[in-house]
């Protein structure tokens, strides 16, 4: 009996590798060769997975926000308002040698979502549920009074704003931008805003 195979398992691989050769080498050091190199396959063979190197790389942008969301889900539960506003920017944030890949992989991508419909309709996409979830944490906030007299939409595009310039400043300045400095960023953020609170 011949030998089943997972495609979208060997998919996740290719893309897995695929991450692996952009964070070290960026784009235009990736290669179809490199990526069936890294990813265990002979040369010519990923064709039977992707179309070419374009389609892995969109794929390869798409599971970034992937599993950025999917860690958000796990790590939030069932937290509300600053706390999970708090967690939501641990896992946006590059703090960990994960987060820092995934960072890494975007900063590389951005430029060629400039010209690349899928890619920008998936950064836009992303950003959009990132910039709605940061609302709704900041409005379950007001509701549960930890912070008050605050713009909301003014808010969270500050945050958006900072999360993005962070994983910018953690893929290209590691030793400036650290893990403390950025939470550290966060924290003065959200405290600006429960003192709001307390200054009624």
């Amino acid at each position: 009996m011949p030998k089943l195979v997972d495609h979208d398992e060997r998919r996740r691989a290719i893309v897995a590798a695929a991450w692996r050769v952009i964070a070290t080498r960026g784009i235009d050091g990736t290669n179809m060769r490199d990526l069936a190199r890294e990813a265990g396959y002979a040369n010519g063979a990923l064709s039977h997975y992707f179309s070419g190197k374009d389609e892995i790389l969109r794929a390869a942008y798409d599971h970034v926000f992937t599993a950025t969301n999917d860690r958000v889900a796990r790590v939030v539960a069932d937290d509300t308002g600053l706390v999970a506003l708090r967690k939501f920017c641990h896992e946006v944030m590059p703090l960990t040698s994960e987060t820092l890949l995934e960072a890494r992989i975007a900063v590389s991508l951005w430029q060629r979502g400039l010209n690349d419909e899928h890619m920008a309709q998936t950064n836009q996409r992303a950003l959009a549920e990132w910039r709605l979830a940061i609302t709704d944490y900041l409005r379950q906030a007001q509701d549960e009074g930890t912070v008050a007299d605050l713009d909301v939409a003014v808010a969270a595009e500050h945050l958006m704003t900072t999360l993005v310039g962070m994983q910018v400043t953690g893929a290209l300045d590691p030793d400036a931008a650290t893990p403390a400095s950025m939470v550290a960023v966060i924290d003065a953020i959200l405290a600006s805003w429960a003192r709001r609170l307390e200054s009624l």
